[in-house]
């Protein structure tokens, strides 16, 4: 009986995931229709290259490729035993539930569960996940950067008038932020500490957080985990080189998703590659600091008023294609992998499962605390 209850727990979240696609995507055609006549959208699809759709999802199985090499490049050397294969099922299930999840907070959580069915150790594949991060936010960062460089002395005037800027600049200080955090944790621990403990305090004392132990207990164990990550990093420089470039070229391929589309509308068409990668930025950092899974809405509206005087009359399509490839297309792909695993024997956790596992990593973390402190 008791095992019965826990598969109806089971498919009971499947399900929960099927049907937020289903009404994500029944909102995006409601969106798409709303703002743009059928006959329009129709005229767009006869028009479109069908060989730069195909185009689109092989890009997006090698941004998928490169992600799961950029991690199995980091893992490999903690466990030696670990096959790629795992590391790309694992990668697609972490795209699957960073789409599903606001602000892709459910992915990491999933694929260090996935790694331990898999028989990698939970230390090793945090390691792992965790460097991955740091590489991914800082490649994430320095593109913004470059965009913002290259790219404001031709596109600033378009994006102040369009009333756009303050958005892209909101992304790209939050994004800062973590990276200066994560160099603050690398280079002055103890500091960086005192100044979290300051503004939780400061917080409590404004009645924004009423739990200051909770986060204090928090945010000391996070700041412990990747010290000792940057311990791993310093100690395995020529490995994180090589996830550095295989994350740029990931990124790019991301990027190129709309100019892909662009060609396909627009064969004939004038604009570069780097424009349209630049415009594509500026969508990924306006959408970054949004908290709804995929960032919903956010992301389509974003996309539309960046790229509507680059697809024109086609816009509300291209809107559409870009959403199916970057964010339908993972969760699709996301469960088939998880029914093959399922067939396998490996099943997704149910809530009690996952408290488990997250106490289990919990108590790795204080114990590597402990070990690591001062006698």
């Amino acid at each position: 009986m008791k095992k019965n209850t826990e598969k109806k727990k089971k498919s009971g979240g499947n399900k929960v995931n099927l049907i937020i696609c289903a009404i994500s995507f029944v909102a995006l055609l409601v969106y798409v229709f709303f703002i743009d006549k059928p006959e329009n959208i129709i005229g767009a699809f006869k028009v479109i290259d069908v060989k730069y759709l195909g185009l689109c999802i092989i890009t997006m199985a090698a941004y998928w490729f490169c992600e799961a090499a950029s991690t199995h490049n980091i893992l490999k050397p903690l466990c030696p035993a670990v096959k790629f294969r795992h590391t790309w099922y694992d990668t697609i299930i972490g795209q699957y539930f960073n789409c599903i999840t606001p602000s892709a907070t459910g992915g990491q959580p999933m694929q260090a569960y996935y790694y331990v069915k898999f028989g990698v150790p939970l230390g090793s594949a945090v390691t792992a996940l965790l460097s991955r991060f740091i590489v991914y936010q800082f490649v994430l960062t320095l593109v913004s950067v470059g965009t913002l460089v290259f790219g404001f002395k031709t596109d600033g005037k378009i994006l102040v008038e369009g009333g756009l800027m303050p958005l892209v600049f909101l992304g790209f200080t939050i994004n800062t932020v973590v990276i200066v955090f994560l160099l603050c944790i690398a280079l002055w621990k103890k500091g960086t500490a005192k100044a979290v403990n300051g503004l939780i305090t400061l917080l409590t004392k404004m009645h924004i957080i009423k739990n200051p132990m909770h986060w204090r207990l928090y945010y000391t164990r996070e700041v412990n985990k990747f010290h000792e990550n940057f311990g791993f990093i310093k100690k395995n420089a020529k490995v994180i080189i090589r996830s550095f470039f295989i994350t740029v070229i990931q990124l790019l391929l991301y990027l190129s998703i709309s100019f892909l589309l662009y060609r396909g509308f627009y064969p004939d068409g004038d604009l570069s590659w780097g424009k349209i990668i630049t415009y594509q930025s500026y969508v990924q950092l306006f959408s970054t600091f949004m908290p709804l899974p995929g960032a919903m809405g956010a992301a389509e509206l974003g996309y539309v008023g960046f790229f509507s005087k680059i697809f024109g009359s086609y816009t509300s399509a291209a809107t559409m294609l870009w959403r199916i490839y970057t964010f339908y297309l993972p969760i699709i792909v996301g469960i088939c992998h998880l029914l093959t695993l399922k067939r396998e024997g490996i099943t997704a956790p149910d809530k009690e499962e996952m408290k488990n596992f997250s106490d289990q990593m919990s108590r790795e973390n204080e114990q590597a605390d402990a070990d690591n402190a001062p006698q």
